[in-house]
């Protein structure tokens, strides 16, 4: 896991200007300005260097941004990206990550580093916990991975999947749920009776 420290040289010709791009799930968009303040910059990438070095992401994300927006490079984009990752916020992170892609001035192993950690973080491990009441149901996953007995948790592959939740006496339940960034998955059911059945 690298984080990209800022190496600002005195010209700004390789800087954007004028450019807008929406940072993760804030409203907020990084704007940066048509006159770069280079020092500031520096300052405060070194700032966010040292908040993520003792933990402190949410500090180096605005640190990072601030740099960002007064002229930083791009790597600024993928510092967010690697303070989002250490919050355990994967699906931000993954946004941040796109913008970085985005940039045009990414080498091509910055690039491919990139690419690599945003697979990486799409495809994570979801834990999938099923209860039941009652408890003791046999839960099948996809139409093949049989489960049991609730409750349970599982690993559960990053995409769309199809829940069935079976119990002699109690009618099945299907669901659809999707694994995402390795987001924890909940299901809690409360089964219904069978037609028919007097028990």
């Amino acid at each position: 896991m690298r984080l990209a420290l800022l190496a600002l040289l005195a010209t700004t010709a390789c800087v954007q200007t004028g450019a807008r791009v929406a940072e993760g799930n804030d409203d907020a968009s990084l704007t940066i300005r048509s006159r770069p303040d280079i020092d500031s910059a520096r300052e405060l990438d070194q700032q966010g260097v040292r908040a993520f070095r003792e933990g402190r992401y949410a500090d180096a994300i605005r640190y990072f941004r601030a740099a960002y927006r007064l002229g930083g490079p791009s790597s600024e984009l993928w510092n967010i990206a690697r303070s989002r990752e250490r919050m355990d916020d994967a699906e931000t992170a993954a946004s941040a990550i796109e913008q970085y892609l985005a940039q045009r001035d990414l080498s091509a192993q910055d690039r491919a580093d990139a690419e690599h950690e945003l697979a990486a973080l799409r495809t994570r491990v979801s834990i999938l916990t099923v209860t039941t009441v009652p408890a003791g149901a046999v839960v099948v996953i996809d139409g093949k991975q049989t489960l049991g007995p609730t409750p349970l948790s599982v690993e559960l592959h990053a995409g769309p999947h199809t829940l069935s939740v079976h119990h002699d006496g109690y009618a099945t339940e299907t669901r659809p749920l999707e694994a995402r960034f390795g987001r924890a998955v909940i299901l809690s059911l409360d089964l219904a009776r069978q037609a028919g059945d007097k028990r």
